[in-house]
C-alpha cells in the first residue's frame, strides 16, 4: 500500500480558501453586466436596510449637473 503524506490542518484550511478564492473569481467573472447589476442592487438595499448607509438628498450641484 501506499502512503500518504500527512497534510496538516492548517494547509487543509489554507487549500479550501484558496479553492473558494478562485470559485469566487470564476463567478464573479461569468457573470452577465445585468448580473452584476442586480447583484449591486441588492448589496444597496441591504446596506441601506442595515443603516451601514444613509440615505442623503444629492447636492445642489448634483441636480444641475456641475461638478
Amino acid at each position: 500500500m501506499a502512503s500518504k503524506l500527512a497534510v496538516s490542518p492548517d494547509a487543509a484550511r489554507q487549500a479550501d480558501w484558496n479553492a473558494d478564492d478562485q470559485s469566487l473569481l470564476v463567478a464573479t467573472l461569468s457573470a452577465t453586466p445585468a448580473q452584476r447589476l442586480a447583484w449591486l442592487e441588492e448589496a444597496l438595499r441591504v446596506a441601506y436596510a442595515s443603516g451601514a448607509l444613509k440615505w442623503r438628498k444629492p447636492d445642489q450641484d448634483d441636480e444641475e449637473g456641475g461638478s
